[in-house]
């Protein structure tokens, strides 16, 4: 195990813990969850350049990278909303546009496509964690819960508009195979055989 995916599951073992202090009522617990969720954040930044630097960039840390990043991110809109400071169908928009690009990249994969990341996608998830920042942030600080959805849907509905409109554009760069060729041919089994 290479110490960059180390580092990426150290964030899929942190947040568990991010979200648990969330939930806890008192000023300081809040704080903590802030700055491990900054933390995470700083070691999403420095696990990919660490990769690249002492030369371990591997198959499972090109997958499993964006994939803890995702799962970090819905997991604490999910948790604010359950704590009512941001829209609950806010938070489903953004996971069912997380849906739709990571369906087409799969798709890419089993048509040959290479479909990468691009600076679209690092802004989006960019947004995303200024929001939950300062959604943890304004719970930190003792806010009232009206006050924090207000501004929190304001944010976050600026975001989820960004993020919408960034998965059309990713979209439409797919179209010459995505809408236009046809499907790879499923293979025909001789008759007679059977899977067994």
């Amino acid at each position: 195990m290479t110490l960059p995916n180390l580092l990426t599951i150290s964030r899929l073992i942190l947040l568990p813990v991010i979200i648990g202090l969330t939930y806890l009522p008192h000023s300081w617990c809040r704080w903590l969850a802030l700055f491990l969720f900054v933390l995470t954040g700083i070691s999403d930044c420095v696990d990919g350049a660490l990769a690249r630097k002492l030369n371990q960039v591997s198959p499972l840390g090109t997958y499993l990278d964006p994939v803890v990043d995702k799962i970090v991110l819905l997991s604490l809109f999910f948790t604010l909303s359950d704590l009512h400071v941001v829209p609950l169908w806010m938070s489903l928009l953004m996971l069912a546009r997380e849906f739709i690009v990571d369906g087409v990249r799969s798709a890419g994969a089993i048509a040959g496509h290479v479909v990468g990341a691009n600076f679209m996608g690092k802004t989006k998830a960019t947004l995303q964690s200024v929001c939950i920042g300062v959604g943890l942030g304004m719970l930190a600080l003792g806010w009232p819960e009206n006050v924090c959805r207000f501004w929190l849907s304001w944010l976050t509905g600026l975001t989820l508009f960004l993020a919408w409109v960034f998965a059309a554009i990713f979209l439409w760069w797919q179209r010459d195979w995505l809408f236009v060729q046809k499907a790879p041919a499923l293979p025909v089994a001789k008759p007679g055989s059977a899977d067994l």
